[in-house]
């Protein structure tokens, strides 16, 4: 009986072991499914974490292109609003001109008539009869001299009231196509400012889906924008200042050269020259011991909105030098909050030929001139750094004509 319990006892043990044995192998089976569905699914996650982030920076980079398209039409804006005041000013200046020579030609019409009439009313006296009646030679000479005064005297004066006309419908004539032009203007402008409004509530729909970190770019990007507007429209009033110098200058010089009866005197220039030209434009490179080869990308502009040209190959520690002989007009550390942004350490010089020279980005604290300052080609203005927007040390630089940004690389 002890021997059946026992060999009963031995197979119920065996049964267990067996019974544990395939519910230990199927729950590692179902682990390691487990474990493979959950690599599946990290994986999957992984893949649209990617994506996701592929599409941000997408989206970022469609918020770029917005922020340099919103200032571009910002910009021509600017422009419009510049050549509608300019326009305006012109036409007031051609209505008062117009004014002017109404009023000169009315005094001159009005002395014509009182000739003619003084002419009806001496009747059938004739230069003829006045000159047979002279009592000699000489009483001869003085009426001939007489007659041929007075005739000269009324055939310039008709001469004069043809050109006063002349004038008068030329003065009309561009009134018009100024005023043509003026309403021209004011439709581009209307045109232009609602594309921009459509372009920034673009820009707002598509900046809604960016992550923190690139809504601050983003914030960042139209900040610097913003900036080099705020750049070009100082620029351009210098060169509107220099202008109006030019003029007085070239008034005054007008004016004493008819005080003296010099007509040979002449005004003298306010621009300084430079009297080896390194090149052609009269322009070295702007870091020192560098040359073009030192710029890693040369197309212009190398990304979309881009102003100038990047030094950027071994130029750390290099001196940035003044490439022409000129005035600072701009020398400053842009912050804010304490915080370099933009161009960060920058200067511009105006080499008073129609073109200035920027330097951007520079080491902080290494600009070594200020705004009036006078340079000379070659000297050292600060060192290449990496200070406001900018990714890695380089020296930013732009050539503007006229303020406004050019290429660059045919001037190096």
């Amino acid at each position: 009986m002890k021997e059946k319990i026992t060999v009963v006892m031995l197979i119920l043990c065996i049964i267990m072991a067996s019974v544990e044995y395939y519910a230990l192998a199927i729950t590692k089976d179902e682990l390691n499914n487990q474990n493979k569905d959950l690599d599946n699914q990290i994986s999957e996650k992984k893949d649209e974490i990617d994506e996701k982030n592929s599409e941000l920076s997408a989206a970022m980079k469609e918020v770029q292109d917005l922020v340099g398209q919103i200032g571009t039409y910002e910009q021509a804006i600017s422009d419009l609003n510049t050549q509608i005041n300019d326009v305006s000013s012109r036409i007031e200046e051609t209505e008062n001109n117009i004014n002017q020579k109404e009023k000169e030609l009315q005094e001159k019409q009005e002395l014509l008539n009182k000739r003619l009439v003084a002419i009806y009313e001496s009747g059938n006296t004739s230069y003829l009869e006045m000159l047979l009646t002279s009592a000699d030679l000489s009483d001869f000479i003085s009426k001939y001299y007489l007659i041929s005064e007075i005739a000269e005297y009324d055939s310039n004066l008709i001469t004069s009231i043809r050109n006063f006309k002349s004038e008068l419908e030329s003065a009309k004539a561009n009134l018009e196509n100024d005023k043509q032009t003026l309403e021209n203007s004011k439709s581009e402008q209307v045109k232009k400012r609602d594309e921009l409004a459509s372009l920034k509530k673009e820009k707002e729909k598509k900046a809604a889906n960016l992550n923190a970190e690139e809504k601050a770019l983003e914030k960042e990007l139209e900040d610097f924008e913003a900036d080099k507007r705020k750049v070009q429209a100082e620029l351009e009033a210098v060169i509107r200042k220099e202008a109006e110098e030019a003029e007085r200058k070239r008034k005054e010089a007008e004016a004493a050269a008819k005080k003296n009866n010099n007509s040979n005197s002449s005004s003298s220039g306010n621009t300084g020259t430079v009297s080896t030209a390194p090149n052609e434009h009269g322009y070295i490179f702007p870091v020192a011991g560098l040359s073009k080869a030192n710029i890693r990308n040369t197309t212009y502009p190398s990304y979309a909105n881009h102003t100038g040209v990047d030094v950027n190959i071994g130029v750390v520690g290099k001196n940035v030098v003044a490439v022409k002989a000129g005035t600072v007009v701009i020398s400053e550390a842009k912050k804010i909050n304490g915080k370099y942004y933009s161009y960060g350490e920058f200067i511009v010089i105006n080499h008073h030929d129609g073109t200035m020279t920027a330097y951007a980005h520079m080491l902080e604290g290494s600009r070594t001139v200020q705004p009036g300052d006078k340079v000379s080609q070659g000297q050292k203005i600060g060192i290449v750094g990496s200070t406001g927007r900018s990714t890695g040390p380089h020296l930013h630089f732009e050539v503007r004509v006229n303020a406004r940004p050019v290429n660059p690389i045919p001037y190096l």
